[in-house]
């Protein structure tokens, strides 16, 4: 990522979204392209916000999550309030 790690960046409205831009020199040290997906976790405080490559693999797994509990979510619901 940026050498700078204090680079103040600024929100922008997109639509009715707002949203940050990556700089060309960030997206290449992170690898990325318009396909890569990331995982937000927002602190608690509410004063952080961390973006996370999230892995091919990992992608699967959650898709294929996703799957299972469309298939068996009232199993699941069941289970869960035992």
């Amino acid at each position: 990522m940026s050498e700078n790690n204090s680079d103040h960046i600024k929100m922008f409205k997109n639509g009715n979204s707002f949203a940050f831009r990556v700089s060309k020199k960030d997206r290449e040290a992170l690898n990325a392209t318009s396909e890569t997906s990331f995982e937000k976790i927002v602190s608690p405080d509410g004063q952080e916000i961390t973006f996370r490559k999230v892995a091919n693999e990992q992608l699967d797994l959650l898709a294929m999550a996703d799957h299972i509990l469309d298939q068996h979510g009232d199993l699941l619901k069941r289970l869960e309030d035992l």
